[in-house]
């Protein structure tokens, strides 16, 4: 079954990070990192529900403001996730603007902030009717690294060091599951709605011996039969791990770091890693708190990941990209 979710690089591997991740038959998408966005077409702004930013930097978070005023009257809630000191960014950014005239305006936009901390999260929502003001200040669990679940996907954060801190993140679909057809036609099965309900049973969980109604005949000359949840699973339903996506950036090499980013990205399908210094660097790297190329391919080796893109070079090497992404290449694959 091919992936639902689609990302690519925001800019060039030497521009601002930032990775866009579309959804296959959705007008969504989600954002992690605000760097420069003059790149993006505004259509694509347009898609973004969902932005997590790694911290708030300026090649991190520039492009706060051009999302806002693409996303602004569009009538919907701009979820977005950060480190600790997030929801003040937020707050600040918002403030750098004159609001007087936002509650003339029927449709405009809210944006719901969430913070990441050691063992919580704590949200608040700025609404344009409310000129921006923060309210409905609210805290929760913050278990498994999870920051955000919904049906199809979810996205985990483990809180890394930059100096401060700095949130490495992974996206994870759902499972899929496939209907095989060629069973369901020489079972005498007809299609329709009764299969979303059956995956949903599955998904769910419930009991192999719940009873299921299935259309036996041709679409339109059915007769309903009862069959167990547990035949119809075995004979009709395959299950398939969905795509997992890891994204780091901006963190020193350290045994601590290591070991949050290597639990984090653990079987990522593909792991998108900073790597701005080339790996004889590593005593300036450590310096300015961010990763070697090599260091790079040795977490993605250690994390098991399928696929390393390594990008968020460093301008001083633009005559070196081809050396910064061989040595990652070369550590990962144990050369």
């Amino acid at each position: 079954m091919k992936p639902i979710l689609h990302p690519s690089l925001v800019n060039d591997p030497l521009g601002d990070p930032g990775l866009f991740v579309q959804f296959q038959y959705e007008k969504r998408a989600l954002l992690f990192d605000l760097g420069d966005l003059h790149r993006m077409a505004n259509v694509n702004l347009l898609k973004v529900t969902h932005v997590f930013v790694s911290h708030t930097h300026i090649d991190h978070f520039i492009g706060f403001d051009r999302l806002l005023r693409i996303a602004f009257g569009r009538g919907h809630t701009l979820r977005m996730f950060g480190p600790d000191n997030f929801i003040a960014n937020v707050e600040g950014k918002l403030a750098g603007f004159t609001w007087n005239l936002v509650d003339r305006y029927e449709e405009s936009i809210d944006i719901e902030v969430t913070e990441v901390h050691a063992d919580h999260l704590k949200t608040a929502t700025f609404r344009a009717i409310d000129r921006f003001r923060r309210s409905d200040e609210t805290t929760r669990p913050y278990e498994n690294r999870v920051i955000w679940q919904e049906p199809g996907f979810s996205v985990q954060a483990s809180i890394l060091e930059h100096r401060v801190p700095c949130l490495g993140f992974a996206l994870k679909e759902s499972v899929h599951l496939n209907i095989n057809k060629d069973r369901l036609d020489a079972l005498g099965f007809a299609p329709g709605p009764w299969l979303n309900r059956l995956k949903q049973h599955v998904l769910d969980g419930a009991p192999d011996d719940l009873p299921i109604e299935v259309p036996v005949g041709t679409r339109g000359h059915a007769t309903p039969e009862t069959r167990p949840l547990g035949e119809l699973k075995r004979e009709l339903v395959s299950l398939t791990e969905g795509q997992k996506i890891a994204y780091v950036v901006d963190t020193v090499y350290n045994p601590q770091n290591a070991e949050r980013i290597v639990e984090l990205i653990q079987d990522a399908d593909v792991f998108y890693c900073e790597s701005p210094f080339l790996a004889e660097d590593e005593e300036r790297a450590r310096d300015r708190c961010h990763l070697t190329s090599r260091q790079a391919g040795l977490l993605a080796r250690a994390g098991q990941v399928r696929q390393l893109r390594t990008f968020h070079y460093s301008p001083r090497h633009t005559d070196a990209v081809e050396q910064l992404r061989q040595e990652a290449q070369d550590a990962f694959q144990g050369r």
